[in-house]
């Protein structure tokens, strides 16, 4: 025998003994080394309860049964996790040149306890805080029976998810995954199904992850179909998303992006996502009985966040706007117009904005409003609607508003215009105008203080002023407001006619929500009717007195000044019962003692009335207000 076979001989022998006492090791013993070895790594307690096994190769296979490992010191639940079978597979090669690499992986009734404590702190955090430990290579996972929980008690949320995968070939690199998860985020009841590709592939950047998802939060259903791009690191995303529920104002509880409370809603579009920015593209739907559509994107890489929209709307119904000023459609005060609702100094906080609408029918149950156009801004807690435009009876109301959230109450600063108003269209239904109706124009600059609409308008200081040049007015209105019994009466034996306006203003000065009248006139060849009083915001209380004085003689007129009182949501006209009863009294007490023939001296208007200066009013609240002839133009 030659010394080189005598050489292999040996060897051979050495292997065989080797292998053979291998195989005779009882690798139970070994697991208290184990268990020594990942305490001292991770900071945790940890046991193989059960039996291990070890089956030798270059790629060895260890199965463990009943594996234990100890949460955080601070957890009421001593276990964080807790595996009945592990078996997995082992590369040599690798482990020789320094990578740990596992080519297969199962776990049955696997159970992993996840938390947070009061200060935020998770329990998944081994050894010493900020010590980034790489994670081994894997090839194939699969999990039968797996359970995941997530707490967080700062936010009241308290999560259950079952895991499980399912292929063809059980564990191969098509292995997919399925979850179902119940219980409660932020307080809000939550239920999730979704399925997605192999649970490793979540880990590979250069291939696409199919998934599909129906999320349902509290009220809001988002469901997702579509592809993740590096999911563990949400690099980008590009799926179908329809997102569903009672009130948009509820996102922000879920998602910290403010917006302001809608009816019921439904939106379909591509959900996309890239470094740090969410893009909801192409979306569109229903906002109550609205349509909307458009792309909207929040960009995280800010602070505070930027959110940039840009929307349109085909058919917008007014009252699904309700929310963005403050009013309550269901909840708030029956007894007040101004929406009483504080406006979120929170929510105007949490995000920076730049937003554009645009709406080309607009729905109102008064006003008709063709089209309307806004930009809105947001930038460090100051909210700007530069401009809030709308095309209305003819003209265009043209209003700037800064709303500035940084002190304990919002600050207001409004800017609104009226240009080119046609006063028939501003009173369809009535018949007091005629077919040549007026150019209505007018302007408000006011400043207050308050969180809501209500208490803004119930302390806003400013001028206000509205002013209207020409136009015709029905001349049994006129006859009317002076209680005219005798012209009135001749009025609708001839039939009614159009009298020319020559001139009508209304002049306020507002101090603390309390708009007192400067001038109120509406002057006519027929009838000079001025007013006094105010209009207080705080209260919506009405204290107006018109008084109408003929410019032609008329046999019986009572002249009652007619008052105007009670509230903005229950307004009151009735003519001076004081004065009207006075002449009325003196009228009959004359007839008694003249047998009838004097009585109706008191009744006489001669018409003595002169006209109003018009042109010195009309300046007079150009200067107050600001108001420019070309707002009383035909637009």
């Amino acid at each position: 025998m030659t010394r080189r076979r005598k050489w292999l001989v040996g060897a051979g022998a050495v292997l065989v003994l080797l292998v053979v006492t291998v195989s005779a090791i009882d690798w139970n013993r070994a697991r208290p080394y184990i268990a020594r070895q990942v305490t001292r790594s991770t900071g945790r307690s940890f046991e193989i309860k059960g039996e291990l096994e070890v089956h030798l190769s270059l790629w060895p296979r260890i199965i463990a049964n009943d594996v234990m490992m100890g949460s955080a010191a601070w957890s009421k639940n001593p276990t964080m996790a807790r595996i009945k079978r592990v078996d997995l597979t082992i590369s040599i090669p690798k482990l020789l040149i320094g990578r740990v690499s596992i080519p297969a992986i199962s776990l049955s009734d696997f159970h992993l306890a996840l938390e947070l404590n009061k200060d935020g702190a998770p329990n998944w955090v081994f050894g010493r805080a900020g010590k980034r430990r790489q994670f081994p290579d894997i090839s194939s996972l699969s999990i039968d029976n797996g359970t995941i929980t997530y707490r967080d008690p700062t936010n009241n949320t308290n999560l259950s998810f079952v895991i499980n995968t399912s292929a063809t070939a059980k564990g191969g690199p098509d292995t997919m995954v399925e979850v179902k998860g119940k219980g409660r985020f932020r307080g809000m009841d939550t239920k999730l199904y979704a399925s997605g590709g192999a649970l490793l592939a979540l880990r590979r950047a250069d291939r696409p992850y199919p998934i599909k998802a129906v999320l349902t939060l509290g009220r809001t259903r988002a469901s997702i179909n579509g592809t993740l791009l590096d999911p563990l690191h949400l690099k980008k995303e590009k799926v179908n998303f329809i997102l569903e529920g009672v009130d948009l104002a509820q996102l922000y509880q879920i998602t910290g992006v403010p917006f302001p409370p809608t009816p019921a809603y439904k939106l379909t579009g591509s959900l996309t996502h890239s470094g740090n920015i969410w893009t909801f593209n192409h979306f569109e739907g229903k906002v109550g009985k609205s349509d909307l559509a458009g792309d909207l994107s929040v960009d995280l890489n800010k602070i505070p966040q930027l959110i940039t929209a840009d929307l349109e709307s085909r058919s917008l119904e007014m009252e699904d706007l309700s929310g963005f000023i403050g009013v309550d459609l269901v909840h708030g005060p029956r007894n007040k117009v101004l929406p009483t609702i504080p406006f979120s100094l929170e929510k105007i906080r949490a995000a920076d904005a730049d937003v554009r609408f645009k709406g080309e029918k607009i729905i109102t149950k008064r006003l008709p409003i063709e089209k309307m156009d806004t930009h809105l801004i947001i930038k460090d807690g100051t909210l700007k609607l530069a401009p809030l435009n709308f095309k209305t009876v003819g003209g265009h109301l043209i209003t700037e508003i800064t709303m500035d959230g940084r002190g304990s109450h919002i600050v207001t600063h409004a800017d609104i215009t009226a240009k080119g108003l046609h006063l028939d269209q501003l009173f369809p239904t009535s018949k007091m105008t005629g077919s040549n109706s007026g150019i209505l124009g007018g302007r408000a600059k006011l400043d207050a203080k308050g969180d809501s609409i209500s208490q803004m308008m119930g302390t806003a200081n400013g001028e206000a002023a509205l002013i209207m040049d020409g136009g015709t007015i029905s001349e049994l209105t006129l006859r009317k407001s002076n209680v005219d019994i005798a012209n009135s009466f001749l009025v609708l034996v001839r039939g009614d006619k159009n009298v020319p306006i020559r001139c009508m203003v209304a002049n306020f000065k507002a101090v603390e929500g309390d708009f007192k009248v400067q001038d109120l006139v509406l002057d006519t060849p027929k009838v000079n009717i001025t007013g006094d009083g105010n209009v207080n915001f705080a209260d919506e209380s009405l204290h107006l007195r018109l008084v109408s004085q003929s410019k032609s003689f008329s046999l019986v007129s009572l002249r009652g000044p007619i008052l105007v009182t009670g509230t903005l949501i229950n307004p009151k006209a009735k003519p001076d019962t004081t004065k009207v009863a006075t002449r009325g009294a003196a009228a009959v007490g004359l007839a008694v003692a003249t047998v009838g023939v004097a009585g109706l001296i008191p009744l006489l208007d001669f018409g003595n009335a002169k006209d109003s200066n018009c042109a010195a009013l009309m300046d007079q609240a150009k200067s107050d207000a600001g108001i420019k002839q070309s707002d009383i133009t035909q637009q």
